[in-house]
Protein backbone atom coordinates (compact mmCIF):
# COMPACT_ATOMS: atom_id res chain seq x y z
CA UNK A 1 0.00 0.00 0.00
CA UNK A 2 1.18 3.35 -0.67
CA UNK A 3 0.61 5.43 2.49
CA UNK A 4 0.84 9.75 2.43
CA UNK A 5 1.54 12.04 5.30
CA UNK A 6 0.27 14.98 4.58
CA UNK A 7 1.26 18.50 6.59
CA UNK A 8 -0.24 21.58 5.54
CA UNK A 9 2.19 24.34 7.53
CA UNK A 10 1.32 27.87 8.36
CA UNK A 11 4.07 29.14 6.43
CA UNK A 12 6.79 27.74 3.96
CA UNK A 13 9.76 28.64 6.43
CA UNK A 14 7.96 25.79 9.23
CA UNK A 15 8.85 22.62 9.02
CA UNK A 16 6.48 19.82 10.83
CA UNK A 17 7.77 17.24 13.45
CA UNK A 18 4.47 15.49 13.61
CA UNK A 19 4.13 13.81 10.82
CA UNK A 20 8.27 13.00 10.51
CA UNK A 21 7.33 11.13 13.92
CA UNK A 22 4.94 8.90 11.97
CA UNK A 23 7.28 8.70 9.57
CA UNK A 24 10.03 7.57 11.74
CA UNK A 25 7.89 5.13 13.47
CA UNK A 26 6.77 3.04 10.12
CA UNK A 27 10.82 2.68 9.58
CA UNK A 28 11.16 1.55 12.57
CA UNK A 29 8.82 -1.25 12.39
CA UNK A 30 10.20 -2.06 8.61
CA UNK A 31 6.87 -1.65 7.08
CA UNK A 32 6.59 -3.13 3.38
CA UNK A 33 4.28 -0.53 2.92
CA UNK A 34 5.48 2.56 0.78
CA UNK A 35 5.16 6.26 3.26
CA UNK A 36 5.75 9.49 1.69
CA UNK A 37 5.59 12.75 3.48
CA UNK A 38 4.06 15.80 1.67
CA UNK A 39 4.18 19.52 3.00
CA UNK A 40 2.64 22.56 1.84
CA UNK A 41 1.25 25.83 3.49
CA UNK A 42 -2.25 27.33 3.54
CA UNK A 43 -0.58 29.91 1.33
CA UNK A 44 -1.10 27.52 -1.35
CA UNK A 45 -4.31 26.88 -2.97
CA UNK A 46 -6.21 23.85 -2.29
CA UNK A 47 -6.28 22.26 -5.94
CA UNK A 48 -2.32 22.71 -5.52
CA UNK A 49 -2.35 20.73 -2.53
CA UNK A 50 -4.61 18.22 -3.77
CA UNK A 51 -2.58 17.91 -6.80
CA UNK A 52 0.74 17.06 -4.86
CA UNK A 53 -1.12 14.74 -2.93
CA UNK A 54 -2.99 12.87 -5.68
CA UNK A 55 0.25 13.13 -7.73
CA UNK A 56 1.73 10.28 -5.03
CA UNK A 57 -1.41 7.80 -6.09
CA UNK A 58 -1.86 6.49 -2.27
CA UNK A 59 -4.14 4.03 -0.78
CA UNK A 60 -4.47 5.94 2.23
CA UNK A 61 -3.66 9.70 3.60
CA UNK A 62 -3.03 10.87 7.11
CA UNK A 63 -3.33 14.41 7.77
CA UNK A 64 -1.80 16.50 10.64
CA UNK A 65 -4.47 18.76 11.97
CA UNK A 66 -3.94 22.38 13.65
CA UNK A 67 -6.35 25.38 14.54
CA UNK A 68 -4.21 27.09 11.67
CA UNK A 69 -5.08 24.28 8.72
CA UNK A 70 -7.85 22.43 10.16
CA UNK A 71 -10.54 24.08 7.46
CA UNK A 72 -7.56 23.72 4.47
CA UNK A 73 -7.45 20.22 5.82
CA UNK A 74 -11.32 19.48 5.18
CA UNK A 75 -11.28 20.88 1.64
CA UNK A 76 -8.30 18.91 0.78
CA UNK A 77 -9.40 15.36 2.54
CA UNK A 78 -12.69 15.84 0.51
CA UNK A 79 -11.77 16.71 -2.99
CA UNK A 80 -9.52 13.81 -2.61
CA UNK A 81 -12.29 11.37 -1.81
CA UNK A 82 -14.24 12.72 -4.61
CA UNK A 83 -11.08 12.07 -6.45
CA UNK A 84 -11.02 8.80 -5.51
CA UNK A 85 -14.30 7.16 -3.57
CA UNK A 86 -11.53 4.18 -1.97
CA UNK A 87 -9.31 6.32 -0.61
CA UNK A 88 -8.57 5.70 3.32
CA UNK A 89 -8.97 9.05 4.97
CA UNK A 90 -7.46 9.63 8.66
CA UNK A 91 -6.72 12.68 10.59
CA UNK A 92 -4.58 13.06 13.54
CA UNK A 93 -3.20 16.30 15.76
CA UNK A 94 -4.96 18.29 18.17
CA UNK A 95 -7.73 19.38 16.41
CA UNK A 96 -8.62 15.58 15.59
CA UNK A 97 -7.72 14.60 19.26
CA UNK A 98 -9.96 16.68 20.92
CA UNK A 99 -13.36 16.86 17.92
CA UNK A 100 -12.95 13.27 17.14
CA UNK A 101 -16.51 12.68 16.81
CA UNK A 102 -17.34 15.23 15.27
CA UNK A 103 -14.72 15.01 11.95
CA UNK A 104 -15.71 11.21 11.97
CA UNK A 105 -19.16 12.29 11.00
CA UNK A 106 -18.06 13.79 7.71
CA UNK A 107 -17.92 11.07 4.90
CA UNK A 108 -14.72 11.68 3.84
CA UNK A 109 -12.93 10.96 7.25
CA UNK A 110 -12.28 7.04 8.19
CA UNK A 111 -10.44 7.20 10.91
CA UNK A 112 -9.32 9.99 13.43
CA UNK A 113 -6.65 9.31 15.44
CA UNK A 114 -6.48 10.83 18.77
CA UNK A 115 -3.77 11.52 21.35
CA UNK A 116 0.10 10.37 20.20
CA UNK A 117 0.36 8.81 16.78
CA UNK A 118 3.52 7.03 16.85
CA UNK A 119 1.96 3.93 18.51
CA UNK A 120 -1.53 4.10 16.93
CA UNK A 121 0.34 4.41 13.44
CA UNK A 122 2.20 1.47 13.82
CA UNK A 123 -0.86 -0.38 14.69
CA UNK A 124 -2.32 0.63 11.65
CA UNK A 125 0.38 -0.35 9.40
CA UNK A 126 0.87 -3.39 11.05
CA UNK A 127 -2.82 -4.29 10.55
CA UNK A 128 -2.63 -3.21 6.82
CA UNK A 129 -5.55 -0.49 7.89
CA UNK A 130 -8.19 -2.79 8.27
CA UNK A 131 -9.49 -0.82 11.35
CA UNK A 132 -13.20 -0.86 10.82
CA UNK A 133 -14.42 2.58 9.16
CA UNK A 134 -15.55 5.33 11.20
CA UNK A 135 -13.15 4.40 14.10
CA UNK A 136 -11.43 6.89 17.02
CA UNK A 137 -7.66 5.14 17.23
CA UNK A 138 -6.71 6.45 20.35
CA UNK A 139 -2.56 6.46 20.70
CA UNK A 140 -1.23 5.73 23.71
CA UNK A 141 2.04 7.32 24.91
CA UNK A 142 5.19 5.36 23.49
CA UNK A 143 8.87 5.31 23.89
CA UNK A 144 10.70 8.42 22.32
CA UNK A 145 10.96 7.51 18.12
CA UNK A 146 13.97 9.93 16.41
CA UNK A 147 12.00 11.78 13.85
CA UNK A 148 15.03 12.71 12.19
CA UNK A 149 16.21 10.31 9.28
CA UNK A 150 17.96 11.23 6.23
CA UNK A 151 14.39 11.79 4.53
CA UNK A 152 13.52 14.62 7.06
CA UNK A 153 17.03 15.97 6.67
CA UNK A 154 16.79 16.26 3.11
CA UNK A 155 13.70 18.10 2.99
CA UNK A 156 14.52 20.30 5.67
CA UNK A 157 15.83 23.23 2.79
CA UNK A 158 17.03 25.26 5.51
CA UNK A 159 13.51 25.90 7.45
CA UNK A 160 12.69 26.56 11.27
CA UNK A 161 13.77 23.05 12.61
CA UNK A 162 11.97 21.85 16.04
CA UNK A 163 12.82 19.86 18.88
CA UNK A 164 11.38 18.06 21.52
CA UNK A 165 13.45 16.95 24.79
CA UNK A 166 10.04 16.51 26.59
CA UNK A 167 6.49 15.88 26.08
CA UNK A 168 3.74 17.39 28.38
CA UNK A 169 3.50 19.80 30.48
CA UNK A 170 3.30 20.54 33.93
CA UNK A 171 0.47 22.62 34.16
CA UNK A 172 -3.42 23.37 33.39
CA UNK A 173 -4.32 26.57 31.88
CA UNK A 174 -7.57 26.79 31.38
CA UNK A 175 -6.97 28.25 27.54
CA UNK A 176 -4.37 25.75 26.37
CA UNK A 177 -4.25 21.76 25.56
CA UNK A 178 -0.60 21.20 26.95
CA UNK A 179 -1.34 19.84 30.03
CA UNK A 180 -4.67 17.96 29.54
CA UNK A 181 -4.01 14.62 31.74
CA UNK A 182 -0.34 14.29 30.63
CA UNK A 183 2.48 14.10 32.91
CA UNK A 184 5.65 15.32 32.08
CA UNK A 185 7.99 12.88 30.54
CA UNK A 186 11.86 13.98 29.42
CA UNK A 187 12.83 12.14 26.97
CA UNK A 188 16.44 10.92 26.97
CA UNK A 189 19.47 13.62 27.30
CA UNK A 190 22.44 12.19 25.55
CA UNK A 191 19.87 11.29 22.49
CA UNK A 192 18.64 15.09 22.80
CA UNK A 193 22.42 16.28 22.58
CA UNK A 194 23.28 14.58 19.81
CA UNK A 195 19.65 15.55 18.43
CA UNK A 196 21.04 19.64 18.97
CA UNK A 197 24.35 18.98 17.30
CA UNK A 198 22.56 17.53 14.04
CA UNK A 199 19.54 20.45 13.79
CA UNK A 200 22.24 22.66 14.61
CA UNK A 201 24.10 21.72 11.47
CA UNK A 202 21.43 21.02 9.45
CA UNK A 203 21.34 23.84 7.36
CA UNK A 204 18.61 26.06 9.42
CA UNK A 205 18.73 29.38 11.41
CA UNK A 206 16.69 28.37 13.81
CA UNK A 207 16.30 25.20 16.46
CA UNK A 208 12.93 25.67 18.34
CA UNK A 209 12.29 23.59 21.19
CA UNK A 210 8.95 22.61 21.71
CA UNK A 211 9.13 21.76 25.03
CA UNK A 212 5.82 23.00 26.36
CA UNK A 213 7.61 24.54 29.42
CA UNK A 214 11.31 24.34 28.90
CA UNK A 215 12.26 24.98 32.00
CA UNK A 216 9.84 23.01 34.53
CA UNK A 217 13.17 21.36 35.43
CA UNK A 218 15.47 23.56 36.43
CA UNK A 219 18.41 21.61 36.35
CA UNK A 220 17.91 20.00 33.13
CA UNK A 221 17.37 23.45 31.35
CA UNK A 222 20.50 24.56 32.66
CA UNK A 223 22.63 20.88 31.19
CA UNK A 224 21.26 21.87 28.01
CA UNK A 225 21.61 25.97 28.48
CA UNK A 226 25.57 24.80 28.97
CA UNK A 227 25.95 22.13 26.64
CA UNK A 228 24.81 24.54 23.69
CA UNK A 229 26.95 27.52 24.74
CA UNK A 230 29.59 24.94 25.48
CA UNK A 231 29.56 23.14 21.93
CA UNK A 232 28.95 26.29 20.36
CA UNK A 233 31.98 27.77 21.53
CA UNK A 234 34.24 24.42 20.46
CA UNK A 235 32.91 25.44 17.12
CA UNK A 236 30.39 22.12 16.54
CA UNK A 237 27.12 24.82 16.50
CA UNK A 238 27.04 27.75 13.83
CA UNK A 239 27.71 31.17 15.01
CA UNK A 240 24.84 32.19 13.13
CA UNK A 241 22.42 29.61 14.25
CA UNK A 242 19.47 30.43 17.18
CA UNK A 243 17.27 28.53 19.93
CA UNK A 244 13.76 29.35 20.77
CA UNK A 245 12.18 28.12 24.27
CA UNK A 246 9.22 28.37 25.60
CA UNK A 247 9.63 29.15 29.51
CA UNK A 248 8.10 29.47 32.59
CA UNK A 249 10.04 32.65 33.87
CA UNK A 250 9.00 32.24 37.93
CA UNK A 251 10.70 28.59 37.79
CA UNK A 252 14.26 29.72 37.08
CA UNK A 253 16.74 29.73 40.39
CA UNK A 254 19.11 32.59 41.04
CA UNK A 255 21.83 30.90 39.83
CA UNK A 256 20.55 30.14 36.68
CA UNK A 257 19.42 33.44 36.03
CA UNK A 258 23.32 34.37 36.39
CA UNK A 259 24.45 31.72 34.43
CA UNK A 260 22.15 32.78 31.30
CA UNK A 261 24.13 36.48 31.44
CA UNK A 262 27.21 34.68 30.77
CA UNK A 263 25.62 32.64 27.34
CA UNK A 264 26.37 34.27 24.33
CA UNK A 265 24.80 37.18 22.74
CA UNK A 266 21.94 36.34 20.80
CA UNK A 267 22.62 32.31 20.90
CA UNK A 268 18.53 31.99 22.56
CA UNK A 269 15.51 33.68 22.33
CA UNK A 270 12.97 32.89 24.93
CA UNK A 271 9.32 33.03 24.93
CA UNK A 272 7.66 33.63 28.28
CA UNK A 273 3.68 33.53 28.77
CA UNK A 274 2.25 36.58 30.99
CA UNK A 275 -1.32 36.37 30.08
CA UNK A 276 -2.33 38.72 32.90
CA UNK A 277 -1.92 40.80 35.54
CA UNK A 278 -5.52 40.30 37.21
CA UNK A 279 -5.05 38.07 40.09
CA UNK A 280 -8.90 36.84 39.46
CA UNK A 281 -8.09 36.56 35.99
CA UNK A 282 -4.92 33.95 36.33
CA UNK A 283 -7.05 32.03 39.01
CA UNK A 284 -10.17 31.40 36.85
CA UNK A 285 -7.58 30.13 34.12
CA UNK A 286 -5.81 28.13 37.19
CA UNK A 287 -2.54 30.05 35.74
CA UNK A 288 -0.41 29.09 39.16
CA UNK A 289 2.43 31.70 38.61
CA UNK A 290 4.41 33.35 41.28
CA UNK A 291 4.11 37.27 39.58
CA UNK A 292 6.70 38.83 41.76
CA UNK A 293 9.06 36.61 41.07
CA UNK A 294 8.47 35.90 37.38
CA UNK A 295 8.42 39.57 36.69
CA UNK A 296 11.51 39.77 38.90
CA UNK A 297 13.32 37.07 36.70
CA UNK A 298 12.07 38.51 33.75
CA UNK A 299 13.96 41.76 34.23
CA UNK A 300 16.81 40.07 35.49
CA UNK A 301 17.14 38.22 31.69
CA UNK A 302 16.14 41.65 30.09
CA UNK A 303 19.28 42.74 31.92
CA UNK A 304 21.47 41.09 30.63
CA UNK A 305 20.76 42.09 27.42
CA UNK A 306 21.73 38.87 25.74
CA UNK A 307 18.59 37.49 25.30
CA UNK A 308 15.94 38.11 22.60
CA UNK A 309 12.71 37.98 25.07
CA UNK A 310 9.20 37.63 23.63
CA UNK A 311 6.44 37.86 25.86
CA UNK A 312 2.59 36.89 25.49
CA UNK A 313 -0.69 38.93 26.85
CA UNK A 314 -4.25 37.25 25.74
CA UNK A 315 -7.49 39.81 25.39
CA UNK A 316 -10.68 38.16 26.12
CA UNK A 317 -10.07 35.85 29.63
CA UNK A 318 -12.43 35.65 32.23
CA UNK A 319 -12.53 39.04 34.36
CA UNK A 320 -10.58 41.15 32.27
CA UNK A 321 -12.18 43.94 30.98
CA UNK A 322 -10.84 46.75 28.64
CA UNK A 323 -9.50 48.60 31.96
CA UNK A 324 -7.63 45.63 33.18
CA UNK A 325 -5.94 44.95 30.46
CA UNK A 326 -4.82 48.10 29.70
CA UNK A 327 -3.04 47.62 33.72
CA UNK A 328 -1.75 44.14 32.38
CA UNK A 329 -0.29 45.58 29.02
CA UNK A 330 0.81 48.77 30.86
CA UNK A 331 3.11 46.30 33.69
CA UNK A 332 4.29 43.96 30.75
CA UNK A 333 5.52 46.98 28.91
CA UNK A 334 7.36 47.89 31.76
CA UNK A 335 9.46 44.91 31.83
CA UNK A 336 10.90 45.92 28.64
CA UNK A 337 10.63 42.43 26.44
CA UNK A 338 12.03 42.78 22.70
CA UNK A 339 8.63 41.67 21.59
CA UNK A 340 4.95 42.09 23.69
CA UNK A 341 2.69 39.54 21.75
CA UNK A 342 -0.85 40.79 22.00
CA UNK A 343 -3.10 38.01 21.28
CA UNK A 344 -6.91 36.87 21.54
CA UNK A 345 -8.63 34.58 23.32
CA UNK A 346 -8.83 31.30 21.31
CA UNK A 347 -11.79 28.63 22.60
CA UNK A 348 -9.50 25.50 21.77
CA UNK A 349 -11.60 22.59 21.68
CA UNK A 350 -11.07 20.43 24.36
CA UNK A 351 -9.67 23.46 27.23
CA UNK A 352 -11.14 23.96 30.03
CA UNK A 353 -12.62 27.60 29.11
CA UNK A 354 -14.42 26.04 26.15
CA UNK A 355 -16.28 23.74 28.70
CA UNK A 356 -16.85 26.37 30.89
CA UNK A 357 -18.05 28.60 28.13
CA UNK A 358 -21.33 28.96 29.64
CA UNK A 359 -19.92 30.01 32.83
CA UNK A 360 -18.32 33.26 31.79
CA UNK A 361 -21.18 33.91 28.73
CA UNK A 362 -18.40 33.16 25.87
CA UNK A 363 -19.27 33.69 22.93
CA UNK A 364 -16.83 32.68 19.81
CA UNK A 365 -16.26 31.41 16.32
CA UNK A 366 -17.51 27.82 15.37
CA UNK A 367 -14.81 27.51 12.98
CA UNK A 368 -11.07 27.61 13.33
CA UNK A 369 -8.99 29.04 15.42
CA UNK A 370 -12.39 29.49 17.41
CA UNK A 371 -11.56 33.65 18.30
CA UNK A 372 -14.13 34.78 21.24
CA UNK A 373 -16.19 37.69 20.32
CA UNK A 374 -17.33 38.61 23.45
CA UNK A 375 -17.87 37.15 26.83
CA UNK A 376 -19.38 38.60 30.15
CA UNK A 377 -16.34 40.84 31.24
CA UNK A 378 -15.50 42.36 27.69
CA UNK A 379 -17.47 43.49 24.32
CA UNK A 380 -17.00 42.85 20.97
CA UNK A 381 -16.45 46.17 20.30
CA UNK A 382 -13.72 46.50 23.41
CA UNK A 383 -12.11 43.68 21.01
CA UNK A 384 -12.01 45.64 18.27
CA UNK A 385 -10.57 48.80 19.98
CA UNK A 386 -8.05 46.39 21.50
CA UNK A 387 -7.02 45.53 17.75
CA UNK A 388 -6.61 48.89 16.87
CA UNK A 389 -3.99 48.46 19.76
CA UNK A 390 -2.34 45.39 18.52
CA UNK A 391 -1.80 46.97 15.12
CA UNK A 392 0.31 49.86 16.58
CA UNK A 393 2.21 47.24 19.13
CA UNK A 394 2.95 45.48 16.04
CA UNK A 395 4.50 48.25 13.87
CA UNK A 396 6.03 50.33 16.69
CA UNK A 397 7.46 47.95 18.98
CA UNK A 398 7.81 44.67 17.80
CA UNK A 399 8.88 45.41 14.07
CA UNK A 400 12.06 46.84 16.28
CA UNK A 401 12.53 49.71 14.10
CA UNK A 402 11.03 52.53 16.34
CA UNK A 403 13.78 51.73 19.74
CA UNK A 404 13.88 54.84 21.17
CA UNK A 405 11.27 56.83 19.29
CA UNK A 406 8.59 54.86 21.01
CA UNK A 407 10.21 55.51 24.61
CA UNK A 408 10.62 58.75 23.70
CA UNK A 409 6.78 59.73 22.94
CA UNK A 410 6.12 57.99 26.03
CA UNK A 411 7.90 60.13 28.22
CA UNK A 412 7.50 63.37 27.09
CA UNK A 413 4.04 62.77 26.20
CA UNK A 414 2.87 61.99 29.27
CA UNK A 415 1.16 58.98 28.15
CA UNK A 416 0.97 55.48 29.42
CA UNK A 417 2.96 52.80 27.33
CA UNK A 418 -1.39 50.88 26.56
CA UNK A 419 -2.66 54.49 25.52
CA UNK A 420 0.64 55.85 23.25
CA UNK A 421 -0.17 52.53 21.41
CA UNK A 422 -4.20 52.46 21.41
CA UNK A 423 -4.38 56.31 20.38
CA UNK A 424 -2.32 56.27 18.29
CA UNK A 425 -3.27 52.60 16.60
CA UNK A 426 -7.07 54.51 16.47
CA UNK A 427 -6.04 56.99 14.54
CA UNK A 428 -4.33 54.82 11.81
CA UNK A 429 -7.82 52.79 12.15
CA UNK A 430 -10.18 55.99 11.79
CA UNK A 431 -8.29 57.50 9.13
CA UNK A 432 -8.74 54.64 6.78
CA UNK A 433 -5.49 54.43 5.26
CA UNK A 434 -4.78 50.52 4.45
CA UNK A 435 -1.63 48.76 4.84
CA UNK A 436 1.00 52.24 5.31
CA UNK A 437 4.64 51.55 3.99
CA UNK A 438 6.97 51.80 6.69
CA UNK A 439 7.67 55.17 5.33
CA UNK A 440 4.21 56.95 5.49
CA UNK A 441 3.88 54.82 8.74
CA UNK A 442 6.64 56.66 10.29
CA UNK A 443 5.60 59.98 9.01
CA UNK A 444 1.65 59.70 10.50
CA UNK A 445 3.59 59.03 13.72
CA UNK A 446 5.29 61.94 13.42
CA UNK A 447 2.70 64.06 12.30
CA UNK A 448 -0.10 62.71 15.15
CA UNK A 449 2.36 63.49 18.23
CA UNK A 450 3.67 66.84 16.84
CA UNK A 451 -0.17 68.49 15.76
CA UNK A 452 -2.00 66.25 18.73
CA UNK A 453 0.42 66.50 21.64
CA UNK A 454 3.34 69.44 20.62
CA UNK A 455 5.89 67.24 20.40
CA UNK A 456 8.85 69.06 19.81
CA UNK A 457 9.11 68.87 15.74
CA UNK A 458 13.15 68.82 15.72
CA UNK A 459 13.71 66.98 18.66
CA UNK A 460 11.04 64.37 17.35
CA UNK A 461 13.15 64.50 13.60
CA UNK A 462 16.30 63.77 15.38
CA UNK A 463 14.97 60.56 17.30
CA UNK A 464 13.37 59.22 13.68
CA UNK A 465 16.43 60.02 12.46
CA UNK A 466 18.71 57.90 15.30
CA UNK A 467 16.21 54.80 14.73
CA UNK A 468 16.79 55.19 11.18
CA UNK A 469 20.35 55.05 10.90
CA UNK A 470 21.08 52.31 13.89
CA UNK A 471 18.49 50.04 12.00
CA UNK A 472 18.33 50.33 8.65
CA UNK A 473 21.65 49.45 7.01
CA UNK A 474 20.96 51.38 3.61
CA UNK A 475 21.52 54.56 5.45
CA UNK A 476 18.61 56.40 3.99
CA UNK A 477 16.54 58.58 5.89
CA UNK A 478 12.98 59.05 5.23
CA UNK A 479 12.00 61.79 3.04
CA UNK A 480 10.13 63.86 5.75
CA UNK A 481 12.83 63.76 7.80
CA UNK A 482 15.72 64.84 5.40
CA UNK A 483 17.82 67.72 5.60
CA UNK A 484 20.20 69.26 2.77
CA UNK A 485 22.95 70.10 3.98
CA UNK A 486 26.84 70.62 2.62
CA UNK A 487 28.17 69.28 5.24
CA UNK A 488 27.61 65.72 3.94
CA UNK A 489 30.06 65.68 1.57
CA UNK A 490 32.57 66.61 4.86
CA UNK A 491 31.63 64.59 7.33
CA UNK A 492 32.02 61.64 4.70
CA UNK A 493 35.58 62.61 3.38
CA UNK A 494 36.67 62.65 7.20
CA UNK A 495 35.09 59.03 7.45
CA UNK A 496 37.23 57.76 4.44
CA UNK A 497 40.27 60.08 5.18
CA UNK A 498 39.54 59.13 9.33
CA UNK A 499 40.66 62.97 10.12
CA UNK A 500 37.87 61.91 13.17
CA UNK A 501 38.46 58.38 13.97
CA UNK A 502 35.31 56.72 15.07
CA UNK A 503 35.52 53.09 13.74
CA UNK A 504 37.94 50.19 13.50
CA UNK A 505 38.44 49.55 9.75
CA UNK A 506 36.56 53.20 9.23
CA UNK A 507 37.78 53.98 6.00
CA UNK A 508 37.58 50.61 4.15
CA UNK A 509 34.36 50.82 5.67
CA UNK A 510 33.19 53.89 4.60
CA UNK A 511 34.32 53.52 0.70
CA UNK A 512 32.18 50.28 0.94
CA UNK A 513 29.34 52.08 1.86
CA UNK A 514 29.42 50.10 5.53
CA UNK A 515 28.91 53.27 7.88
CA UNK A 516 25.76 55.63 7.72
CA UNK A 517 25.30 58.82 9.17
CA UNK A 518 22.57 61.53 9.55
CA UNK A 519 23.29 64.87 11.58
CA UNK A 520 20.85 65.44 14.67
CA UNK A 521 20.31 69.33 13.96
CA UNK A 522 18.72 69.69 17.36
CA UNK A 523 22.15 68.80 19.57
CA UNK A 524 24.34 69.82 16.96
CA UNK A 525 26.19 65.80 16.89
CA UNK A 526 26.17 63.49 14.09
CA UNK A 527 24.95 59.54 14.49
CA UNK A 528 27.32 57.20 12.55
CA UNK A 529 26.63 53.43 12.51
CA UNK A 530 28.63 50.61 12.09
CA UNK A 531 27.08 48.25 9.12
CA UNK A 532 29.49 45.69 9.89
CA UNK A 533 28.85 45.59 13.92
CA UNK A 534 24.83 44.63 14.42
CA UNK A 535 23.05 43.66 18.17
CA UNK A 536 22.05 40.14 17.56
CA UNK A 537 19.35 40.61 20.44
CA UNK A 538 18.02 44.59 19.40
CA UNK A 539 18.84 44.39 15.83
CA UNK A 540 20.81 47.82 16.62
CA UNK A 541 23.68 48.67 14.68
CA UNK A 542 26.43 50.13 16.78
CA UNK A 543 26.55 53.50 16.89
CA UNK A 544 28.40 56.48 18.21
CA UNK A 545 27.34 59.93 18.72
CA UNK A 546 29.94 62.63 17.89
CA UNK A 547 30.15 66.17 17.82
CA UNK A 548 29.23 68.19 14.63
CA UNK A 549 32.10 70.38 15.25
CA UNK A 550 35.03 67.89 15.34
CA UNK A 551 34.22 66.95 11.74
CA UNK A 552 33.98 70.95 10.44
CA UNK A 553 37.08 72.91 9.30
CA UNK A 554 38.14 75.48 11.99
CA UNK A 555 37.55 78.43 11.23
Amino acid sequence: MKIVLCSINSKYIHSSLGVWYLFAAAKKINTPHTVTVVESTINNQVEDIVAMVNREKPDVVGFSTYIWNVEYVRKVAATLKLINPNLKIWLGGPEASFDADSLLKNNYVDWVVKGEGESAFMQMLSDNFTTPAKTVVTGPCCEYINPYTPEYLAALNGRIVYLETSRGCPFSCGFCLSGRDENVRFFDMEESKKNILLLANSGTKTVKFVDRTFNCNDKRAREIFEFIAGEREKGNIPQDVVFHCEVETDLFTQSTLDYMKTLPKGLFQFEAGLQSFNVETLKAVNRRTDMPKLVHNLKEIVSGGNIHLHIDLIAGLPYEDFNSFSASFNQAYDINANVIQLGFLKLLKGSTLEKEKKKYNYRSRDYAPYQVVSCDSISYNDLLELKKCEDAVERLLNSGKFPFTVPYLIKTTGLSAFDFFYKFGSFIFDSGIKSPSLEKYASLLYDYFTNHYNADKSALRDVMVKDRIIIDNTGRLFGFTHVPDTNFKIITTALRQQTVNVFENQSEKAAKGKIGFAILYATNRVILADYTDQDPVTGIYNYKLIDLHQFLPVE
